[in-house]
């Protein structure tokens, strides 16, 4: 048989090998291109060969012709992104009904982002920014277009040099200043030069007469953004689904490239689910699919035994699709909802849809370090004499004895730990802005016995002495809605993962669902569980959980049952 082009084997696996052309390899920065085939078989490798072959030619054809941003570019790059989350911000200020009640924790946050940034900056680490620069590129010179290795840096090094200015910027907001101004030479030059141009130095941007706008509508791009910025504005989604939904409509406009919503019709529709539903789990992530478009991530891996994205997933992105549709069905100004009706059948139950711990499982994960004694508060997941009670110990247990979501714990006050009818409870409101799932969340939770042996009451009490005014105030807000439990959650995964007890599918939200079985477990019938765990009753038995007192929901809560000693703590439970 005769050799396959461009490629070597290794232990019997196919290799896909390409020169670099001498010209464009100062701009690569490497001489080849190689990539495992992940296969055995000839007649694969060969057909995969030719299609990589293919793609890196039109790579270095498009390398070639690319241009290299100049600094003006780049100066106006940096303009935009500054001032464009500044007005987003004020937007948001402008828009709540209600006092900052976490201002001096957004400082503090703002803060640690600049500290962060300039760490960055020092080191030459560009990953915190890499896909900001990305978007700030598509938004300015289309999804199309592509630059060489230097420039793309020059970008990001300029992001990372706005972005500490716009932390900077916004911490001082937050303080009540609003006369701050950018001290990084590149931002303040962009910035000046920009106030200081006539109007007429800006070419306005060419726009379609009306005729041909009432007739087609228009671009998806167009619509999509400003959608997205309305459910956001109007508080429908949060920050977090907002972002979930650029993804989509990113990925919907790099397979079918920008058109009138118009244009669309359900046959793209099925295409883009058929896409979907091939798509590997690790898409976003994988090294080896970074700069393929979606199509080809399918293409590559069609013959891989890979996990593919979940049906829960891919339902996600057609439902951010289907929202965009029903805006415009009822504006008039599309027929129907090419993405209503479609099926996504779920590969397992929904109630096995998500890992609930066990009480072998709680048994192992409780006789870990940050239990049992660790090194220090910098190593929890080593063997040592220090019992930290802080949020790291507190949070798990508290989520397995009262079925609280994460972020009702985490955004606690100490003012929310408090006395009702000689009860002690969680008190879950929004009166200061704290965000909860739905009006149901709003609830009182007993707060279960073992709690009070293991001196949650004392820490409380601790805490209050100190004159602090969250009951865990080491959690600062972060992610896109600014969520008390967003880093929590980032170490919660890695100290499972130092203590190999890491599950996919089994994580802080599993803490609720064990809860929920225990409780049914011991016979607590589903009103009184859903009164417990802010879910709303269906049918006639909403009516009997109104009749709940205190003391019923504390009867109830005192029934779960872990099936854990955690006497070992009860002494000097401070």
């Amino acid at each position: 048989m005769a050799a396959i082009p461009n490629t070597v084997r290794r232990e019997g696996v196919y290799h896909f090998r390409r020169a670099v052309p001498l010209a464009l390899r100062a701009r690569f920065g490497r001489a080849e291109l190689t990539c495992s085939l992940r296969t055995r078989e000839a007649g694969v490798a060969r057909s995969l060969s030719r299609w990589l072959y293919l793609l890196s030619e039109d790579l270095f054809v498009a390398v070639e012709s690319s241009p290299m941003l100049s600094d003006d570019d780049v100066a106006a790059l940096v303009r935009d992104f500054y001032r464009t989350i500044l007005a987003h911000d004020q937007d948001r200020r402008l828009i709540s009904d209600v006092p900052d009640a976490f201002r001096a924790e957004r400082a503090e946050h703002y803060r640690q982002l600049a500290s962060r940034a300039r760490e960055d900056l020092g080191s030459n680490a560009f990953g915190s920014v890499r896909q900001i620069s990305a978007v700030m590129l598509a938004r300015r010179f289309g999804q199309d277009a592509r630059f060489d290795t230097l420039s793309v840096r020059k970008v990001q090094q300029a992001m990372l040099r706005a972005g500490l200015e716009v932390a900077e910027t916004l911490a001082a907001r937050a303080e009540g200043d609003f006369n701050y101004e950018p001290r990084d030479k590149l931002l303040a030059a962009a910035l000046q030069e920009a106030s200081a141009a006539p109007a007429s130095a800006v070419p306005p941007k060419p726009t379609p007469g009306p005729e041909a706008e009432e007739a087609q509508g228009a671009l998806f791009s167009v619509e999509a953004d400003e959608f997205r910025e309305t459910q956001v504005r109007r508080k429908v989604w949060e920050n977090q689904s907002a972002l979930q939904a650029r993804k989509t409509y990113t990925l919907f406009l790099e397979h079918f490239g920008d058109r009138p919503l118009t244009s669309f019709t359900r046959r793209d529709a099925a295409a883009f689910k058929s896409v979907l539903e091939d798509l590997p789990a690790n898409y976003g992530k994988a090294a080896e699919f970074r700069g393929m478009t979606a199509s080809a991530i399918v293409a590559a891996t069609k013959d891989s035994e890979i996990e593919r994205l979940s049906s829960r997933t891919v339902q996600r992105h057609f439902a951010a699709l289907a929202s965009l549709w029903d805006a415009a069905v009822e504006q008039g100004r599309l027929a129907d909802n090419i993405f209503k009706g479609w099926k996504f059948p779920l590969a397992k139950r929904a109630r096995d849809q998500r890992a609930h711990w066990t009480r072998e499982e709680l048994a192992q994960l409780f006789e870990t370090p940050l239990w049992t004694g660790c090194q220090s508060p910098h190593r929890r997941s080593k063997p040592g004499e220090f019992i930290i009670r802080d949020e790291k110990f507190w949070l798990p247990l508290i989520a397995l004895f009262s079925g609280m979501r994460q972020e009702e714990i985490c955004q606690l006050r100490l003012a929310d730990v408090r006395q009702e009818e000689d009860v002690w409870v969680f008190d879950l409101n929004a009166r200061d802005g704290q965000q909860l799932k739905n009006a149901k969340s709003v609830r009182l939770v007993p707060i279960h016995e073992e709690l009070i042996r293991l001196g949650l009451l004392s820490y409380a009490e601790g805490q209050r002495n100190l004159k602090a005014r969250m009951l865990f105030s080491n959690l600062q807000p972060g992610g896109a809605d600014d969520r008390f439990g967003h880093n929590y959650s980032k170490w919660f995964s890695r100290y499972r993962q130092e203590v190999k007890l890491f599950v996919p599918g089994r994580d802080f939200h599993s803490f609720r669902h064990s809860a929920t079985t225990f409780l049914r477990q011991q016979g607590v019938d589903a009103a009184t569980i859903d009164e417990l765990t802010g879910h709303a009753t269906a049918g006639e038995t909403a009516r009997y959980s109104k009749g709940l007192t205190v003391e019923n929901l504390k009867a109830a809560v005192d029934k779960i049952s872990i099936g854990v000693d955690f006497s070992r703590l009860y002494s000097a439970n401070i």
